[in-house]
């Protein structure tokens, strides 16, 4: 409601001098009647004339691009981006998405025209409450497809990004994507490498977590329907090769009903969106591996695939701390994985590793059902994990029942107190015996008195 109320007050600004616009996703999501989000804006008033007008009033004018004739407008915490009017032309021999020349016009047809699907091309007029429909935009949404506002071709050729956002439109809202269209972003797949890696990331990311976007449009399996988009249209084998090179990568049929393509894929299927990542990469180095040891197996896989995976989050940019704890993941998804590790060293791993146990459990039920078809009957991990919870067990040193100050009481010297309390911590792991103060002192006076 509130964005409504600042909508129509600053249609009421423009008034005087030009209709403004909602346009963009906005609309299409009203339209649609799913959950809207940020809010584009546009007239035909250039961006000084924007300023001269909302000069003296409660909103502010911040730049952002004013080559394109782009600026935010706030109020009170509101936020629009505001654009004028524009024809846009681009270089088509790369997929640079940034136009070479920009033109400014009082046409709406012609604004319509540059931007990308039909079903963002609608325009809603704030003060009339009414929609214009330029290009049939409307009914695109009605029908729950993608169409290209303009000639599909001149519309990827102008922004090789724009095939990386149809994927997660279709993914993201369930429509499906005309033929013509689909037709002529796979022919212009190749422009998408040329895109900056961080913008390629945040498309790829939200088309893996396309199923959790709108939970209102019963969306289940979107990731999947993405991936498999991405797959067809060849930007697996562009932009994730170590991905693409496990298709055909045959796997123990005592043990596997997939290749470990087929295999992944099934994983990232399964897996909930925080683990997608994990799930895509957690095999990436299976190839390399069987290599090394000459055909004769996968051994060490998990440590090769770890330093892959790095390698691929590097380049896609992605921060130091997603990229520490999807390696982690990769890197200890085969932990017990014949299941005939102690129930002790089970327990060990899973304090140690207590930041990332949780994903683990559940990379490792993915990686299982993926394997055989089926839910494991046994998660070992898990068990350990719980059995840790259950019996309170310190999870770092600090949840002790004692520290520095009882060692150095009972006789240690201060160069040796960090050694006791480790090894009381990990002793306490394997005997949760020792979790209490009265125990724990006595363990302390033991080693104390030895060390003397």
């Amino acid at each position: 409601m509130k964005a409504e109320l600042y909508l129509k007050k600053l249609a009421i600004a423009f008034a005087p001098y030009a209709t403004l616009y909602a346009v963009g996703g906005y609309v299409r999501d009203r339209l649609f009647g799913c959950k809207t989000g940020d809010i584009d804006v546009c007239s035909k008033l250039k961006v000084d004339e924007v300023k001269r007008i909302l000069a003296g009033t409660d909103f502010f004018v911040s730049d952002k691009s004013l080559r394109m004739g782009t600026v935010h407008i706030s109020c009170d915490g509101f936020t629009v981006e505001y654009t004028t009017f524009r024809t846009d032309s681009y270089n088509t021999e790369s997929g640079n998405h940034s136009p070479q020349q920009v033109r400014f016009t009082d046409d709406i047809a012609a604004d319509a025209r540059r931007r990308d699907f039909k079903c963002n091309a609608v325009y809603y007029d704030i003060l009339q409450d009414k929609i214009v429909d330029i290009s049939g935009g409307a009914e695109d949404i009605k029908n729950r497809v993608l169409t290209a506002a303009d000639d599909a071709d001149t519309v990827f050729e102008a922004d090789g990004l724009r095939i990386l956002r149809l994927i997660r439109f279709a993914c993201e809202l369930g429509f499906d994507i005309d033929k013509a269209t689909e037709k002529a972003a796979i022919k212009n797949a190749w422009r998408v490498k040329d895109i900056a890696a961080e913008r390629v990331r945040d498309e790829l990311c939200k088309i893996f977590t396309a199923d959790a976007s709108q939970k209102g449009l019963n969306t289940v399996g979107a990731h999947l329907k993405g991936f498999l988009l991405l797959d067809k249209f060849g930007l697996i084998d562009l932009l994730l090769p170590e991905i693409g090179a496990l298709k055909g990568v045959q796997q123990n049929k005592k043990y596997h009903i997939y290749d470990v393509y087929g295999h992944t894929v099934k994983a990232f299927e399964l897996a909930p969106p925080k683990l997608r990542w994990a799930a895509l990469l957690h095999d990436v180095g299976k190839p390399a591996a069987l290599k090394k040891n000459d055909g004769a197996n996968m051994h060490g896989h998990d440590e090769i695939g770890a330093d892959i995976a790095r390698k691929i989050l590097n380049r896609l940019r992605f921060s130091n701390a997603d990229i520490a704890w999807t390696v982690k993941i990769v890197r200890l998804h085969m932990i017990d994985i014949k299941g005939d590790m102690s129930f002790n060293k089970l327990r060990r791993f899973a304090v140690m590793n207590s930041d990332v146990i949780e994903d683990i459990c559940t990379m490792k039920d993915v990686d299982g059902e993926a394997t055989t078809g089926y839910a494991p009957a046994q998660n070992r991990v898990r068990e350990a994990w719980q059995s840790v919870l259950a019996d309170g067990t310190p999870l770092t040193l600090k949840q002790l029942k004692v520290d520095g100050n009882d060692v150095l009481q009972l006789g240690a010297s201060g160069e040796d107190v960090g050694c006791i309390l480790n090894e009381l911590w990990e002793d306490t792991i394997l005997n949760p015996s020792l979790n209490n103060r009265k125990n724990a002192l006595k363990y302390i006076e033991r080693k104390a008195n030895k060390q003397n």
